[in-house]
């Protein structure tokens, strides 16, 4: 049965939990040494009044006590322990005991107030429970045979939250010690150099129980709060939310925006953690390997596959894009963004972040076209290229054919129907003539290009032909090698080109495709007309049947136009 008037007694009156004071120097071999557990040496209080305890030879049988009020003879307990309320005066004790043959003097400094009255230098602020009472040494320390062994507690339940903290312990999550009602396994009750009297600071306390955590504050990269005390984050007694985390709301976030700027988690668009308020599904709390307290590094997107594994297979094609390569924060906000997605910029504005730098002459192209490609001046990139990776080269949803053609369906239908195929055409290539996103020409032509039927001949005016194919085709009147369609040497080309109201190169030619050979057209465009062509070929020339003039023959061997011109 505990006695009234015991360690309880110091409890039930105090303001403030106390708990375990270790004492490693006090082993049991070092009993019979006359010591002073509380107060030690050195040390200045705020208040008068204290318990003094110790340990002393038991055959003395009793300890002196002198230099303070409540001193005297104080009786030595079984297994070699004594202690006594004392009081103490302003400035300098000097706490004098006798045990025997022993003796020891103990400092002590009060001072109600340090500004006023400031302790000497060297001498440690000592915490102690207010309006002390006396203890019992055996409610806390195993004793057994006679001696006390200081090296094993055995926290006693404590009535500290039926007495003076009652507002403690009715919350949702409390603290395993204070549910028990074992205060004395945080706070000691004989008093410390560490506010609350606890007797280890900041996380060393925490680690005396939880040694499993301990590995989890070791990592490279350390939350600051953690190398300050545990406390800052956790309420050491308890919380409305789990693990006792402090802030509102029951979330983590509102303890995380204690420190961190709330604005930059509360944008339109929210990633779904955030908007959770469970900060910790991506940032590990105390300490992690990776940048920012990161649960996985954001390389190659390893931290956003942890959640997100049923996108991996947009990131395994062929081509990968730069930033998914390397972090996926570098378009998408990871906690909040106006833009849908949760991306840093809306549409093109996003893209232009970075290729305004990597790739100035597509902007360039963007910014000065007099003709526009309709997805690249609305700002829809996507809808020719994939964000992420792709089977074809610069990141496009499909086969640049195959994507010019989804849009130009009735081109499509022309391609798929003809058997003769312009080679950009038959490759694909269709960025070879045309600069898809925005060209200073018409038709989005890569040159230009004349688009009327007759035009005066000038070798500027072909710069898209004449990009790949001969431009003496269209300036040597009469040759034997540069062309097949000619009358005798004569270059039909020359002759068309170069009349008075000459003629475009696609008055007679389809630049995209033809079942008629050399890519002849179905049909010349004339006005609100449109005229068949028909082109037969034989071994030395051919004829040519077309609404323009009246069916003509040439032959390279016999000359027809050229004998009668």
């Amino acid at each position: 049965m505990r006695r009234e008037g015991g360690w309880q007694n110091l409890l039930r009156r105090s303001g403030v939990f106390i708990g375990v004071f270790l004492v490693a120097s006090m082993a049991v071999q070092a009993q019979a040494a006359l010591r002073v557990v509380s107060p030690p040496d050195g040390v200045w209080v705020s208040q008068s009044k204290l318990f003094l305890a110790g340990t002393a030879p038991a055959a003395a049988g009793s300890v002196k006590i002198s230099g303070v009020s409540g001193g005297g003879k104080i009786k030595i307990q079984a297994g070699g322990v004594f202690g006594t309320a004392i009081s103490l005066d302003r400035g300098m004790n000097t706490i004098r005991l006798e045990a025997g043959a022993e003796k020891l003097q103990v400092k002590v400094f009060y001072t109600p107030d340090a500004r006023k009255k400031a302790p000497p230098k060297g001498f440690k602020r000592f915490y102690v429970h207010s309006k002390p009472g006396e203890l019992n040494c055996q409610e806390c320390h195993r004793f057994r045979k006679g001696v006390y062994d200081f090296k094993r507690l055995v926290p006693a339940r404590s009535n500290c939250t039926t007495k003076c903290h009652q507002d403690k312990g009715k919350a949702k999550y409390v603290h395993g010690p204070v549910g028990a009602g074992i205060c004395i396994s945080c706070h000691s009750p004989h008093g410390t150099v560490n506010p609350s009297f606890v007797p280890r600071e900041g996380g060393d306390l925490c680690t005396i129980c939880h040694q499993g955590r301990k590995e989890e504050f070791e990592q490279n990269v350390i939350h600051s709060p953690v190398e300050e005390g545990c406390s800052d984050c956790h309420n050491p007694h308890e919380s409305p939310n789990r693990y006792q985390l402090k802030g509102e709301g029951g979330s983590v976030s509102s303890l995380c925006f204690t420190c961190h700027e709330e604005g930059i988690f509360m944008k339109e668009n929210k990633h779904g953690p955030v908007e959770e308020g469970d900060c910790i599904a991506c940032h590990r709390p105390h300490s992690s390997a990776n940048a920012s307290l990161l649960i996985a590094t954001p390389e190659g997107g390893a931290l956003c596959f942890e959640c997100h594994e049923d996108r991996k297979e947009d990131f395994t094609m062929e081509y990968l894009h730069a930033p998914a390569e390397e972090d996926c924060a570098e378009c998408h906000d990871p906690h909040s963004a106006k833009a849908e997605y949760m991306l840093k910029e809306s549409g093109g504005a996003l893209c232009a972040m970075c290729h305004e730098d990597y790739n100035p002459e597509i902007y360039e192209a963007i910014n000065n076209a007099k003709t526009k490609h309709p997805p690249v001046s609305d700002g829809e990139c996507v809808k020719c290229h994939r964000p992420h990776s792709s089977s074809y080269a610069s990141l496009l949803n499909e086969s640049m054919e195959s994507l010019c053609l989804s849009c130009h369906a009735d081109l499509s239908d022309i391609i798929a129907e003809s058997k003769n195929r312009h080679g950009p055409v038959q490759t694909g290539d269709c960025a070879a003539c045309h600069n898809v996103h925005g060209s200073e020409y018409a038709k989005l032509l890569a040159r230009f290009y004349p688009l009327n039927f007759y035009s005066e001949y000038d070798v500027k005016k072909y710069d898209l032909c004449f990009g790949c194919h001969n431009k003496d085709i269209a300036k040597t009147r009469n040759t034997e090698t540069l062309t097949n369609f000619r009358d005798g040497s004569r270059n039909l080309h020359f002759l068309h080109v170069n009349m008075k109201k000459g003629r475009t190169c696609t008055a007679c030619h389809d630049a995209h495709a033809s079942n008629q050979a050399k890519h002849i057209r179905y049909e010349v465009p004339f006005g609100a007309w449109s005229y068949p062509i028909n082109i037969t070929k034989t071994a030395t020339g051919g004829s040519c049947v077309v609404g323009c003039h009246a069916p003509k023959k040439y032959d390279r061997k016999k000359p027809v136009i050229s004998s009668r011109r």
